[in-house]
């Protein structure tokens, strides 16, 4: 009696394999006799860990003497009469179970092998974790991390994604390229600029990562890349381009020192107002400041407005008798191999003490030194200093908009303007590379890479010089750093004006002085 359940057992295998602690068989299931349909039974790729089993079923029916056909049929044997014949099924359900050796195979390899992953790895779905919750896992992980703004961002891309895709925590982890692939026709159909969707897949590309190392989907799934079958991560338009150079710099600069540039304030009694009308003088005090927070975070190294936000007077400033600021990127912090982000030292040249003078506060240790910045969202959580700076970007913005449109300008200054304009007029001016990068903070395994995306190689200038070569023109226009200069020298004529004969004399005198011991210094030197 036990040779005939022996010799039934093995017609009702047709393949048998182990992958580490897991059995694999091709089988057939006969779990419910009561519903076989004359002796046929559903064949099944049976997984067997320890005392567990997990039946996947491939949706055909055999009897016991049908699979035991097959496995003892050899090629060559039988005659085909436009049907699969037994050796025909035996090579394709060969080919089906290899497929699922690699599939445990690649489980094994990557974790802990378990029935759940197994079946999460062939069917997609999980009962205690599916794609959207990974997602979210990531976004508090960010969160408790204190990346509010990283966090805020993978969010947006989720309810972007769910939205367009219709993707649910009861889809597992079902996600392959059709899935991604209509999520991009849905941003195109929508208008999204390819900046905003190359941020948002690249999101999703690492949440795609994470399932894959821990075992929910296998590599094979992955379905970003360049090759034609693959999803193309788009890059947004350049913008090395959005830079000042050095003369308008100045300019801007000049303009602040002087207040220069009025402002009418607005009449409500009149129907007619001129342009770029304020509310009142605090107004007015108001855009001079924000032109003020521009040109700072040009001269701290390109900083954006969070970090200039929470610059402070620490014991590194009090260290090096007040001369440097130093401060870690908010934006790389857990980024290095030390976890201490990358840190800036920022020199104070003689512009910046200005600015500092009439904007900065009284330096005391471990103070903000533009404490209006942060304002009332200073010491509450990340999210609300996030919203708080995002804020204040708009308004200094608007500001600088109109303060922009008055002088005759079309270009609208941002902190991106700032931190291109640093990076090129240093690159500009044959500032080695390193330091460019360093001074920026960029991460140490890429640098150059990183700098170079904020550098335009070649000036507005250089281009045009360049290219009047075409018919051999020579470029005898006027440099625009010149008419900064010309303007410089009628600020410093009026400024003389009120000077006394007395002091002009001693000045002249002082100059002299000067040209005669440069004179002498160099005669010596013959």
């Amino acid at each position: 009696m036990a040779k005939n359940k022996n010799k039934e057992k093995e017609i009702s295998i047709l393949f048998e394999e182990r992958v580490g602690t897991c059995n694999i068989a091709m089988c057939l299931d006969k779990r419910n006799p009561a519903r076989a349909e004359k002796d046929s039974y559903p064949l099944a790729v049976r997984f067997t860990i320890y005392d567990s089993r997990y039946y996947y079923r491939l949706g055909e029916k055999y009897t016991a003497t049908e699979l035991a056909k097959i496995k003892k049929s050899v090629a060559n044997r039988e005659k085909s009469y436009g049907n699969e014949t037994s050796f025909e099924s035996k090579v394709r359900l060969q080919e089906v179970f290899t497929s699922m050796i690699r599939t445990v195979t690649n489980v094994n390899e990557t974790g802990i092998l378990t029935l759940e992953r197994i079946k999460t790895a062939l069917t997609g779905r999980c009962e205690n974790n599916s794609f959207i919750s990974v997602w979210e896992g990531i976004i508090n992980m960010k969160r408790q991390d204190d990346k509010a703004g990283t966090a805020e961002v993978y969010e947006t891309a989720l309810k972007n994604f769910k939205e367009i895709t219709k993707v649910s925590y009861s889809d597992g982890f079902s996600i392959d390229a059709a899935v991604i692939q209509k999520w991009v026709e849905g941003m195109n159909d929508r208008g999204f600029a390819s900046a905003t969707q190359g941020i948002y897949l690249r999101t999703c590309r690492m949440v795609i990562n994470r399932c894959i190392g821990d075992g929910y989907m296998m590599p094979k799934a992955y379905m970003f890349g360049k090759s034609s079958n693959k999803i193309k991560i788009p890059v947004g338009a350049s913008r090395k381009g959005w830079y000042l150079n050095v003369s308008q710099m100045m300019e801007l600069y000049n303009h602040l020192m002087l207040r220069d540039v009025e402002f009418p304030i607005h009449n409500t009694r009149s129907k007619e107002n001129p342009k770029n009308t304020v509310k009142s003088e605090a107004s007015i005090d108001l855009i001079y400041q924000s032109l003020a927070m521009f040109l700072m975070q040009y001269f701290c190294c390109g900083c954006n407005l969070y970090d200039l936000a929470l610059l402070r007077y620490n014991r590194f400033y009090f260290d090096c008798n007040k001369t440097a600021f130093q401060f870690i990127r908010h934006k790389s912090e857990n980024e290095t191999l030390d976890g201490e982000g990358m840190e800036v030292i920022v020199p104070i040249i003689d512009p910046m003490l200005e600015i500092l003078k009439n904007y900065g506060a009284e330096p005391l240790m471990n103070g903000l030194v533009f404490p209006f910045l942060m304002g009332d969202a200073y010491g509450c959580d990340g999210q609300a200093q996030r919203d708080r700076i995002h804020q204040e970007n708009k308004n200094i913005s608007h500001r600088l908009k109109k303060f922009a449109d008055k002088i005759g300008w079309t270009i609208n200054l941002t902190g991106t303007y700032a931190r291109h304009s640093f990076a090129t007029n240093l690159h500009a001016a044959k500032v080695p590379m390193e330091y460019v990068s360093d001074a920026m903070g960029h991460s140490l395994g890429n640098r150059g890479q990183i700098t170079m995306r904020y550098i335009s190689p070649y000036t507005i200038e250089e281009r045009k010089q360049f290219n009047n070569k075409l018919l051999g023109i020579e470029d005898e226009s006027q440099p625009s750093n010149v008419l900064s200069s010309n303007k410089v020298k009628q600020n410093i004529l009026g400024k003389m004006e009120e000077y006394s004969e007395e002091d002009l004399k001693e000045a002249l005198l002082m100059l002299k002085k000067k040209e005669l011991l440069k004179l002498e210094e160099e005669l010596k030197a013959m």
